[in-house]
């Protein structure tokens, strides 16, 4: 993977700006060191009035963020809320207003939700900008994803019929030697072609998706083709048990030696789809398999600072244990405190609340109180952790976490934890058309401290879990219904 000077630049910002906070960490007069309270699950408490007033607030920042798109980028992939323009990065496919649909539905958001739905009718899933080709996979979890998560609160024909039309666009990447898809689809050229290696996310995270698509439309050959790619990822030749390299040949089916193991980018959802294809089909293969990686990546992904803070690393192909997790990697203590209460694994629910504390404190220990894109564990004494990439991109993982977190145990401080990172998005992130990126967490000057970016997966997740977050237990309970790696629900169907 090429590394950009930019993203040189970042990194050596957040080392610069973690040693600067590892020098001024006891000023900064926040608990960082409080370990996490393990108990037995419990049911989350009801709807109180506070809880309720915080559901109002995110409410209102959905129709502020709704609001900009809807004013400066309607129709197209995303909101630049500094230059109140819009972008086509995804291929015209009017991104944001897709990821968003269930959003606006859950929230109640009437007005904005039907104005959205109404547009649905004009996008042509079979064409995008002359030589532009679409990611696959994003446009699985994004477009697909979103299409059939608002089909599953509305039940509109015309929400399944374009879920479809996607879904058939997206098929024909598919046809390949091993079919697995590629990575990349010119939609206007009949013709395929691609580079010869997926990341594995990009290979694994399509199954619920395609199976959803399959159930509700009738058409068993969406099934079929996720099953096969499924089972052409467990057959490729493997080092660890339970671990699966980064990247697969789309032609061979065989897996890259040269790649690392992690739960982050490139890999999480691959291992997040294992669990809930259990969950929402019954198939014991994928148990099996969900169990086999926990073990593995507990046993070898995972580490602790001197300061007693556990974390996801990656193992480089070397062997070595590479102390830095991502900001994506935070959905996994979420993931695995689901499979504690599906699977009776109560040694799964105490590492996840270990996990989901260090992500949390990754937020708390900075200026902003909102958390970097990486962090590194120093051996070092002290708490031992350090941002090593001080940007903040909206991102949901952490707050999906406390959300899964809070339900699962009943724990108000998730609660509690996810209102400060609220708080903090509102004072930093937010902007007059709409919310931004912060390039540093670690700097609480805006001046030039701003991103010219809205990613559609801040309306669709971010958002969306806080108001979860906030919401009666029995708004999207989790034993009826599975997120998706973009958080849209599905029903479980058995």
């Amino acid at each position: 993977m090429r590394i950009s000077l930019r993203t040189v630049f970042f990194m050596l910002c957040g080392l610069l700006g973690g040693l600067y906070l590892l020098s001024v960490y006891g000023a900064l007069g926040r608990t960082l060191t409080q370990q996490p309270n393990v108990h037995s699950p419990q049911k989350p408490n009801e709807h109180s009035p506070e809880q309720q007033r915080r559901q109002k607030a995110v409410r209102v920042a959905m129709q502020h963020a709704w609001h900009g798109y809807r004013t400066h980028a309607f129709g197209h992939d995303e909101l630049q809320p500094l230059t109140q323009s819009g972008n086509i990065r995804w291929g015209n496919w009017s991104i944001s207003l897709l990821d968003a649909l269930d959003s606006l539905k859950l929230m109640e958001l009437h007005t904005e939700y039907a104005e959205a739905k109404a547009h649905v009718r004009n996008i042509d899933f079979t064409r995008s900008p002359h030589g532009f080709t679409i990611s696959v996979f994003e446009m699985t979890i994004r477009a697909l994803g979103g299409l059939l998560g608002a089909y599953e609160l509305d039940h509109d024909p015309l929400l399944l019929q374009k879920a479809e039309e996607v879904g058939r666009t997206l098929a024909r990447a598919f046809d390949t030697p091993t079919g697995l898809p590629y990575s990349q689809l010119d939609v206007n050229n009949p013709k395929l072609s691609g580079a010869g290696m997926a990341s594995l996310a990009e290979a694994g995270t399509m199954q619920l998706e395609f199976k959803q698509l399959a159930q509700i439309s009738g058409k068993r050959e969406f099934w079929d083709m996720a099953e096969r790619v499924s089972d052409v990822l467990e057959a490729g030749s493997r080092t660890h048990t339970g671990l699966y390299p980064m990247y697969i040949s789309v032609l061979t089916g065989q897996y890259a030696k040269w790649t690392e193991y992690t739960v982050g980018a490139m890999a999480d959802s691959f291992y997040e789809y294992m669990l809930k294809q259990y969950i929402m089909h019954g198939d014991d293969k994928y148990r099996s398999r969900y169990i086999a990686s926990v073990d593995a990546i507990t046993s070898t992904l995972v580490g602790r600072t001197k300061g007693n803070l556990a974390f996801v690393g990656r193992l480089a192909n070397d062997g070595r244990l590479v102390r830095e997790m991502e900001h994506l990697a935070c959905f996994y203590p979420g993931l695995l405190a689901l499979g504690a209460q599906v699977l009776d694994r109560p040694q799964d629910l105490l590492l996840a609340e270990e996990l989901t504390h260090t992500c949390f404190v990754a937020y708390n220990m900075t200026a902003t109180g909102l958390g970097p894109e990486h962090v590194y564990f120093i051996e070092d004494g002290g708490l031992g952790i350090s941002p090593s990439d001080s940007r903040y991109m909206l991102r949901p993982e952490t707050v999906e976490s406390l959300f899964v977190m809070y339900r699962i145990t009943g724990d108000q401080k998730y609660q509690e934890w996810g209102w400060q990172i609220f708080e903090s998005i509102e004072q930093y992130a937010r902007v007059e058309h709409g919310y931004a990126a912060l390039v540093n967490v670690l700097q609480t000057n805006m001046t030039s401290n701003l991103e010219d970016s809205m990613e559609s997966f801040f309306l669709a997740e971010t958002l969306k879990y806080l108001y979860l977050l906030f919401s009666p237990p029995t708004v999207l309970p989790l034993d009826e219904y599975v997120f998706t790696t973009e958080a849209h629900p599905f029903r479980i169907i058995k």
